[in-house]
């Protein structure tokens, strides 16, 4: 789950992993385009936060919007969604 959505800048983003492996977490904007690698590490079994600034991969703020988050890990891929306000 992504908390808050809607969120006003900052975000967290919640991720169980049944084993230990590589995760890759990234964000896009609605046209498919990568904003941001959230996360793109190996991480132990367990639960798992990201954060999210609210700011793509230069450091810029981005526009208000829906985002799309995509996370691989485990031999599986999630996707899901947040919507920045300003």
């Amino acid at each position: 789950p992504v908390t808050p959505s809607p969120s006003r800048g900052a975000a967290s983003v919640s991720f169980d992993l049944p084993r230990a492996g590589r995760v890759r977490l990234d964000l896009h904007d609605v046209r498919g385009r990568l904003v941001r690698t959230l996360v793109d590490t190996p991480r132990a079994a367990g639960t798992h936060v990201a954060r999210w600034d609210g700011r793509d991969a230069a450091g810029t703020p981005v526009a208000a919007g829906v985002y799309f988050l995509r996370i691989e890990a485990a031999g599986e891929t999630r996707s899901g969604r947040i919507a920045l306000l300003r």
